[in-house]
């Protein structure tokens, strides 16, 4: 005998999923506590752990211990980003990645932070930066030359940088490995999440779109870097050379992108007006001026 779904509202709750039935994860903790990089938290305490000591040695900075206490939450975020190049969900893969660099390191900074201060606690640490502190306090990893250098004065430092070090990170690993990543290989995902026409009369001219948009996102990142460092090394020439050039190959970008691409005006519709992008906005005034001349 057949069993009564339930209420539509109802359909897939436990109440009414039989004990064979598997139930998936639901969409947020698939976004925000995918396994494995989770599993990597407690791996990277244990490195704080063991590492703790050493780095209460290290009075003068001379090894960089110090940083897997500091930017231990790099780890698992990183994998976190790299996972939505191989893994499935039922949003697009760019959307999760982008979700993740956000969420992903304040939470597991946090936690990581956290620990950081707290491996203090291990036996013998604390005498161990004392006996390497310099006369007046300071220590490269422990300072106390201003005052402070305890646990609690140093617990807000170790959680800001175990959230927004692995932020950066993560948007790096976006812009550099996933966005192009997509772009190339699975041009459809990058559509769908650009709100672009899925139509195949318009799958070509999106995919090339879609490309060139991911080149172009990072010339955004890699120019000013660029030409922040040619200048810091004393070639200014070079410099301005490298901004003028990479400024007229952006814009070429730019206009290679809006020929290609076919939005999806019926799915941008959806969004608040500024954020529906140049062409949608001028189709809306096309089809409002049709409209009016009828």
């Amino acid at each position: 005998m057949s069993r009564d779904p339930g209420p539509e509202f109802l359909r897939g709750d436990f109440a009414f999923r039989t004990v064979g039935e598997r139930r998936e994860p639901a969409p947020w903790r698939r976004l925000f506590f995918p396994v494995l990089p989770w599993v990597l938290v407690p791996v990277m305490i244990a490195v704080q752990y063991a590492l703790v000591d050493d780095v209460a040695a290290d009075g003068g900075g001379d090894t960089p211990w110090g940083l897997v206490l500091m930017f231990a939450a790099c780890v698992p975020v990183s994998f976190a980003i790299l996972e939505t190049i191989w893994g499935r969900f039922e949003s697009p893969g760019i959307i999760v990645a982008f979700a993740r660099t956000i969420a992903l390191p304040l939470m597991m900074g946090l936690v990581l932070g956290v620990t950081a201060s707290l491996v203090r606690l291990r036996p013998g640490v604390e005498d161990t930066i004392r006996g390497n502190r310099r006369p007046d306090g300071w220590h490269y990893w422990y300072d106390a030359s201003r005052g402070g250098g305890d646990i609690a004065s140093e617990l807000p430092l170790t959680v800001l940088a175990n959230m927004f070090m692995p932020m950066l990170v993560a948007l790096g690993l976006v812009v550099l490995v996933v966005l192009p990543w997509f772009a190339f290989f699975r041009p459809e995902q990058f559509i769908r999440a650009n709100m672009m026409d899925t139509s195949p009369e318009a799958a070509a001219g999106n995919a090339a779109g879609a490309r060139a948009l991911s080149i172009l996102i990072i010339l955004i990142f890699a120019v000013p870097t660029a030409t922040v460092w040619l200048s810091n090394e004393g070639e200014t020439g070079w410099a301005w050379v490298v901004g003028v050039a990479m400024t007229v190959v952006g814009l070429g970008l730019t206009a290679y992108v809006l020929v290609c691409q076919t939005p999806d005006h019926a799915a941008r519709a959806s969004l608040p007006p500024a954020f529906r992008g140049v062409q949608t906005r001028r189709h809306e005034l096309d089809q409002e001026s049709g409209d009016g001349g009828r």
